[in-house]
């Protein structure tokens, strides 16, 4: 009598209840797939979150367009995925559900989601975790998909990725550095034209007035479009996504950066410093757009030089070498998803993305007489926008020294705003601008306004740091040592000299209250 193989070892069908069997077998085949998809959305549950409270905020038509994308690569790759049992057909399915360790999705995969989880801990920027989490799903999927079918379709998944984080909210996250950036850059470019120039946050104060660099000069619109016409461009022209094209990826980043800064120098120069701010409208969309097409031109020419993707027989046995590396050998399949599910363990460990703001009430010492006023309705409606903010508003009298002062606490860089756009938006003309030194330990900005009718100060102020430059507190983000900051704002209802002893001794004793109130939080 013929022995039966009951484990199913061997038999194409295992996976198939028999006709005598109650109930059906499993399909251990898709236990994988699963537990890796599982991992690799617990790895990254923050750009899950993330991306489904985008959802609500883009457009009926956009969510359209999306669902029906989805739709079509799902049912194409249904189509394909069944023609495998089609033995007159030589083409290979799109997607299977075997494992195959292809080099390529390998690196995608573990890279995008190693640096997801470095990006979590050095700086929290959800756009940018949304990005990683797109392109390492996709090299997930290359550890199923058929090779030329995954390298061909690689430019789309760089398209999702730029699209679907970076379509909105471009006034958040990366939005704000790319403005205080430029404003730098713009400000560095006069001074060496000898043109007297001081930026701050996402402002330029010159001799002249205030030039603002709002959302649209940003520099992440044409970014965005200029990204997105070369993935195009390489997905149309079918070139080899490998380190060429990354050199000519970096090359078209840095032309739209420069583009648009020199966008931004020469709209400041005609409105601010040729007092010409008519003709600085009419040129600002038109600049723009000659700065977008002539990167994307260099661009497109330069990708000229980028290969073109090879015969698909050739994709296909240069990956089934790169595969037989790992996937015969046993440890492959329990390793890679292992390897996720550490990945998933360790993003559970991100430290709280908005933690409480640590700070006392300001309590000054003798001579300063000070009483507590309440927020004027533009502060109360922008600082209404950030609930997890501590603001706190007082009167004081110092000697001869009278004025208001603002204090504004938070965790998070994004919640601050430069004091001189608050003095602006109240109708305060600001005259000049300067980084001075009022004590050993603070150096503090000091404004003259209305005509030199007025004067003020500002500094930002942690238990360790102090300092005038929001590009510095931006950056204390990235060693998480002060993670509560405040925004001291100082407005005389007098002009003052910065260098007199006592606005000297003021300033240290607000410092030092100041101080105290974190320490003791």
């Amino acid at each position: 009598m013929q022995r039966t193989n009951i484990s199913g070892a061997g038999i194409p069908n295992a996976g198939i209840a028999d006709s005598g069997s109650r109930y059906p077998a499993v399909n251990w085949v898709w236990l994988t797939p699963l537990l890796l998809s599982i991992a690799w959305c617990l790895a990254n549950i923050s750009a899950v979150k993330w991306l489904f409270s985008l959802s609500i905020d883009i457009p009926a038509l956009y969510k359209t367009i999306v669902g029906f994308s989805i739709v079509a690569l799902i049912v194409r790759s249904s189509l394909n995925f069944s023609r495998k049992d089609d033995r007159n057909s030589h083409r290979p399915p799109a997607f299977s559900p075997n494992l195959v360790l292809r080099r390529y999705p390998l690196l995608l995969l573990l890279g995008a989601g190693i640096c997801s989880i470095a990006l979590q801990w050095i700086i929290d920027i959800g756009q940018l975790s949304v990005f990683f989490f797109i392109l390492g799903t996709y090299g997930l999927c290359g550890l199923f998909a058929e090779p030329t079918f995954w390298r061909k379709n690689l430019p789309i998944a760089g398209l999702l990725a730029c699209i679907l984080p970076f379509s909105g909210q471009l006034n958040s996250g990366l939005g704000l550095p790319a403005r205080v950036l430029t404003a730098k850059a713009v400000e560095n470019l006069l001074s060496f034209w000898q043109i007297g120039a001081i930026s701050s946050y996402d402002i330029i104060v010159l001799e002249n007035g205030i030039a603002h660099i709002d959302v649209p000069c940003s520099g992440i619109k044409t970014l965005l479009v200029g990204t997105l016409f070369l993935l195009a461009a390489t997905f149309l022209e079918k070139r080899q996504v490998g380190l060429k094209w990354l050199a000519v990826c970096t090359a078209n980043f840095l032309m739209l950066v420069s583009a648009n800064a020199l966008r931004v120098l020469v709209l400041v120069v005609v409105a601010d410093v040729w007092q010409q701010p008519n003709y600085a409208e009419i040129l600002h969309v038109p600049l723009g757009i000659v700065g977008l097409v002539c990167a994307c031109f260099l661009g497109w020419l330069m990708l000229q030089k980028v290969p073109r993707i090879q015969g698909s027989q050739k994709i296909e046995l240069k990956a089934q070498q790169d595969a037989e590396i790992f996937t015969n050998q046993r440890w492959a399949k329990p390793g890679i998803v292992a390897t996720v599910v550490v990945l998933a363990a360790i993003s559970q460990l991100y430290p709280a993305s908005s933690e409480p703001v640590a700070i006392a009430p300001l309590n000054f010492p003798a001579p300063i007489i000070s009483e507590s006023i309440p927020l004027n309705a533009g502060e109360q409606k922008f600082f209404g926008n950030y609930p997890d903010i501590q603001t706190e508003k007082k009167r004081f009298v110092s000697g001869n020294l009278r004025g208001s002062l603002l204090a504004v606490a938070s965790t998070s860089w994004q919640t601050y705003h430069a004091p001189e756009l608050c003095f602006a938006a109240s109708g305060i003309t600001v005259n000049r601008m300067e980084t001075k030194q009022l004590t050993t330990a603070v150096t503090a900005r000091w404004l003259s306004l209305q005509n030199s009718q007025l004067s003020a100060t500002y500094w930002l102020q942690s238990s360790h740091q102090t300092t005038d430059n929001f590009l510095s507190r931006i950056g204390s983000d990235l060693t998480h040592k002060d993670r509560t900051w405040v925004l001291v704002s100082i407005l005389f209802d007098s002009p003052v000299n910065s260098e007199s002893q006592e606005v000297k001794d003021f300033t240290e004793t607000i410092h030092a209250t100041v101080k105290q109130s974190l320490t003791n939080s």
